[in-house]
């Protein structure tokens, strides 16, 4: 039995005890990223693919239905062939056809079928809730992912401190960019807003990191309030230079 088959097994007895008959696996983190990290690699892990962007359904295995696909658009056409087993997963093409689609044409009433909440926009669940209760079945939102639960050698998220980006480089001190942020929110009424982009969080601190391939970013959160104030949420190892960012709310 293949790696990239045993994995699949190990998913499909886990869906079984939460009573799921599938799960859907997109390619990005909680942050909504492109390029994610290591520990955020479940595609990659799941299926053996390698590229920068795509989506997988495994469904548990029934005789004469399709038991997984992924998803991929033009780019990726070759690469999706030489790394993820035919035998294993059905190669679907993007746009023409895409996960809600042909869940729709796969699953049958009363099934149900997982996704984790961190990794998917609230329009596309609703749209995919949508199409699957139209056709008799249901779309769960789980409180942790399926793959982390059997994914037993997952690497942790990287602890590397946040690194200050210096004005000089930056253009704009971080105090300026938040007052602009905060006079935006006054402009809508709004006390406050949440910055999950990684790439938006350094912009807008003015620091870097390491937890991304290639990408000089660093994993955290933003709250940005209207006095300009903000409350950044991270690994607390990853503040070991007080002047890196706010470790609290300023």
């Amino acid at each position: 039995m293949s790696t990239i088959q045993t994995r699949l097994a190990a998913l499909r007895q886990h869906l079984n005890t939460l009573d799921l008959a599938g799960l859907v696996v997109p390619l990005t983190d909680e942050h909504m990223s492109e390029y994610v990290g290591d520990y955020a690699q479940r595609l990659a892990w799941i299926s053996g693919f390698g590229g920068s962007a795509g989506n997988a359904v495994v469904l548990q295995e029934v005789s004469g239905r399709a038991g997984a696909a992924i998803f991929t658009d033009g780019r990726y056409t070759v690469q999706v062939r030489q790394q993820v087993p035919g035998d294993l997963f059905a190669y679907e093409d993007v746009p023409q056809t895409n996960v809600a689609q042909w869940l729709g044409q796969q699953v049958q009433a009363g099934q149900r079928i997982g996704y984790d909440p961190w990794l998917h926009t609230r329009g596309w669940a609703n749209g995919t809730a949508a199409l699957l209760k139209s056709r008799g079945a249901e779309l769960v939102a789980l409180p942790s992912n399926p793959i982390d639960a059997v994914w037993t050698d997952r690497p942790a998220p990287s602890a590397a401190p946040l690194e200050v980006h210096d004005e000089m480089f930056a253009g704009r001190a971080h105090e300026d960019k938040r007052a602009g942020i905060a006079g935006g929110l006054k402009e809508k009424g709004a006390d406050a807003v949440v910055i999950a982009a990684l790439d938006s969080v350094a912009w807008l601190l003015n620091i870097r990191g390491r937890d991304v391939p290639r990408t000089p970013v660093a994993l955290a959160f933003l709250i940005v309030h209207a006095d300009a104030s903000v409350d950044l949420f991270t690994a607390p190892e990853k503040l070991t230079d007080t002047r890196a960012a706010p470790s609290k709310r300023r």
